[in-house]
């Protein structure tokens, strides 16, 4: 299943370049909005927009039954499984499709593959999420499998170098040049208010994020940031990008 996911999520490379995106913010579990957004995809967005989604799929979900047993969270096991089907089915359809980490992919990643109990005991909402999940992969290794592979290949940010655009998670560090340090060092995961702030001009024309939550999208001449609080708001800002033109609507 390894194999499978490298070559699903290996192509395109960073610095690939196309007219049209589409750009999915934060989910967290938000399974109801998740479909909305799913339908929207399969339904209109045209086969050659790349679609980028910015991290953050789980994670604060909602309630509700997985095989008759009811969970806190089983919004973020029905949301990632969805996810995984649609990823299959963009490579079905050869579609672009770009999947990148969030800080709270972080937390699953430390759990399930290294083993880490940390967030587990420190956060409430990621216990929920992984009880969910942890009795759906008692049951079916074809999702766990699935799933193990997901986290494994997620990106840390997509750079379309042509038109010097960044999609990142979080945000840069406006005071680093090296990308790659700041993946290392996690500002692309975790960043806020030094960035959100900073007025200093960045090495990017634009850089589009999701992570901190606004009332309205965050809209300035080099930065855009789209998550607007899903889990309590219950709403979701997709940004269509068509070469230099930009559109925020909300699904």
């Amino acid at each position: 299943m390894k194999k499978l996911f490298s070559s699903l999520f290996g192509a395109p490379k960073d610095g690939e370049s196309f007219e049209k995106y589409l750009v999915v913010p934060d989910l967290h579990g938000t399974y109801s909005v998740w479909k909305r957004v799913e339908a929207y995809i399969r339904e209109k967005v045209e086969h050659e927009r790349a679609v980028i989604f910015l991290g953050d799929y789980m994670d604060r979900g909602e309630a509700g039954e997985i095989d008759g047993k009811h969970f806190k969270d089983a919004g973020s096991y029905y949301t990632i499984r969805d996810i995984i089907a649609l990823s299959k089915w963009a490579k079905e359809e050869g579609r672009t499709f770009i999947f990148l980490r969030g800080n709270h992919e972080i937390f699953f990643e430390n759990f399930f593959i290294d083993g880490s109990i940390t967030a587990y005991r420190q956060y409430p909402f990621f216990k929920d999420s992984v009880q969910a999940l942890e009795f759906v992969m008692q049951r079916d290794p074809s999702f766990t499998e699935d799933f193990l592979g997901f986290l494994r290949n997620l990106r840390p940010y997509f750079l379309d170098r042509k038109r010097n655009y960044l999609f990142v998670h979080a945000g840069i560090d406006p005071s680093a040049k090296d990308l790659d340090e700041q993946v290392r060092k996690g500002s692309v995961y975790w960043i806020r208010d030094k960035f959100i702030l900073s007025n200093k001009k960045l090495p990017y024309k634009k850089v589009i994020f999701g992570h901190t939550p606004f009332f309205e999208p965050f809209v300035k001449k080099e930065k855009i940031g789209l998550d607007c609080g899903i889990y309590r708001t219950g709403n979701i800002n997709l940004l269509q990008i068509n070469g230099e033109k930009f559109n925020i609507f909300n699904l």
